[in-house]
């Protein structure tokens, strides 16, 4: 913010964004003046709401207490608390919308897949939400927040990013065929090409360009046209081997793509802590079941079933 005064030195005063602990700190301090639920947790919602001012933050407290007025609550809840962080970064809710019963589960299945490969994907940010309730961007999605704010990504966190996204088309192929891919993935694709060509022409990630920069905006002056055909190449095949990884998951787990898709159906929204546990009441019995099979009378350890739902390691790229 730039402080002029006439006469004097000019002098140019950065003020960032708030960081995580910046964040549950402001608001914490609006917080202060509104009577709140034990269980709030405001740490989850400063993880959530990376690039808000303090004025956004403020913004936040009071829809949530507006909305926790709504509902003839005294108190502020978590519930409340991410009503108002969804509605700020993602629009209002459009429960009235009028969505059929097939676009639903086409929704459901897509959103599934989403979360399952985050999930199953080495490098992935963790899954906080996943909703099939339309928002003004979009008929559902998947919220991921990641431990801490991040200053620097790593090609294992943008290949795995792309292998979430891709994951939608491969869900919906998957289960519906490959002529009934829906128009509504192009959101997803575009968020992977975008993605990818990042990867490739200014972090230098690309197996076959190479470590360099390319000023793709310029590139009618500044590329060759070999360079120009290298480096889209190399963005299908990044894409290419994100949807390969995500349905190869996907196939693997294809038990719990149907019981996620069915409870996003059923619930339209569920939390992290609630996939989770829903995942872990699939697997783990299977678990159990197999080494009661090889060891009757011994249980199996803590090891074992940590091996059975670790994440796969990542397919390279062009595999």
């Amino acid at each position: 913010m730039p402080l002029v005064r006439p006469g004097r030195f000019d002098r140019n005063v950065d003020v960032p964004y708030p960081d995580v602990r910046g964040r549950h700190q402001i608001l914490e301090s609006h917080m202060s003046e509104v009577l709140k639920d034990p269980d709030v947790d405001l740490r989850i919602i400063a993880r959530g709401t990376p690039g808000f001012s303090g004025a956004d933050l403020a913004n936040l407290i009071n829809m949530a207490a507006i909305k926790a007025a709504m509902n003839d609550s005294n108190a502020v809840t978590n519930a409340d608390l991410e009503f108002a962080k969804d509605k700020i970064l993602m629009g209002s809710e459009r429960k009235s919308a009028l969505v059929s019963e097939e676009a639903r589960k086409v929704t459901a299945f897509r959103e599934a897949g989403h979360a399952l490969a985050a999930i199953y994907t080495d490098g992935a940010d963790p899954v906080h939400k996943a909703t099939i309730v339309p928002c003004a961007t979009s008929l559902g999605t998947v919220i991921q927040l990641p431990d801490a704010d991040q200053n620097q990504r790593t090609r294992k966190q943008f290949l795995a990013a792309i292998d979430t996204y891709m994951a939608g088309w491969a869900a919906e192929e998957l289960i519906f065929g490959e002529n009934e891919v829906s128009s509504t993935v192009s959101s997803d694709l575009r968020k992977a090409t975008r993605l990818a060509r990042i990867m490739v022409t200014k972090y230098g990630m690309g197996n076959e360009v190479g470590p360099v920069t390319h000023e793709y905006k310029d590139s009618g002056k500044s590329m060759s046209s070999e360079t120009r055909l290298l480096i889209e190449n190399e963005v299908k095949q990044l894409l290419r081997s994100g949807y390969n990884n995500a349905k190869t998951i996907l196939t693997t787990h294809i038990k719990e793509l149907h019981a996620l898709a069915n409870a996003l159906l059923e619930h339209e929204s569920l939390t992290g802590t609630q996939i989770k546990t829903l995942l872990a009441q699939l697997t783990i019995p299977q678990t159990l079941e197999a080494q009661s099979t090889s060891q009757s009378n011994t249980p199996p350890s803590t090891a074992t079933v940590a091996a059975d739902t670790a994440k796969p390691k990542r397919a390279p790229v062009g595999s």
